[in-house]
């Protein structure tokens, strides 16, 4: 995941370089997306965290889990001209229901599984993120009127909660966001924004694992994508 965060910022930067110097400062069009913004997004996404399980005799086994979910929300932000062809993006989305499964374990996952696909000694799980937030800038070139791709830079924090066989409570959410997107909007200020975004929270730890000492850690990382529909006032 490290190389392909690595990978998905190398082409977000050459994308915004070559779109840049490629265009005509006659075709620049920062002016047009000067202003507060507001849409509606719909995501879909899918979620790994690799990491261990300690049983509670000590017995460590790595292994990974993951899952995938559809999420909805909105989105407020603020562009602001800095030149004839880029302008800096600034903003706030937030989910308004439901909820992102991003680990779904039953058996090997957790190392060696029983005659019923459950992990060893019932330790199936379950980890559910809602209430998603998340803080960004957006650094963007218009590459014709009404037209521009951008990179954006965020914080993530969301609610965590365990279900399944687990008596242990983890920490909420808190993670870095890295994408890369377009924007397409009309003269009248209706836009349409699709995005691709990976994002890095930070080390989780979970105990009571079937209700003994065992514990899980590791690191969530979620890919999304991200279609949102709105207008620039």
């Amino acid at each position: 995941m490290k190389a392909l965060r690595t990978k998905f910022g190398t082409y977000a930067i050459a994308l915004l370089i070559s779109c840049g110097f490629g265009t005509t400062m006659s075709m620049a069009g920062s002016g047009e997306f000067a202003g507060i913004y507001a849409a509606l997004n719909a995501s879909a996404g899918g979620a790994q965290i690799s990491g261990t399980h300690t049983s509670s005799n000590n017995e460590v086994n790595k292994g990974k889990v993951g899952g995938v979910y559809p999420l909805a929300g909105y989105e407020i932000g603020f562009n602001l001209p800095i030149g004839s062809m880029f302008f800096l993006g600034v903003g706030h989305s937030w989910t308004a229901g439901g909820s992102a499964q991003i680990a779904n374990s039953r058996g090997d996952a957790l190392g060696g599984s029983n005659a019923d696909g459950d992990a060893a000694g019932g330790s199936h799980f379950g980890l559910e993120a809602s209430n998603l937030k998340e803080v960004y800038v957006m650094p963007s070139i218009s590459i014709s009127d009404y037209s521009a791709v951008y990179v954006k830079l965020g914080r993530s924090i969301a609610d965590l909660a365990a279900t399944g066989n687990v008596t242990g409570i983890p920490t909420n959410l808190q993670g870095d966001t890295l994408g890369i997107g377009t924007i397409a909007m009309t003269e009248k200020g209706i836009f349409v924004k699709t995005e691709g975004t990976v994002t890095r929270y930070n080390d989780i730890r979970i105990v009571g694992i079937s209700g003994t000492s065992g514990r899980i850690e590791g690191e969530p990382q979620v890919v999304a994508g991200t279609v949102a529909i709105g207008f620039k006032f």
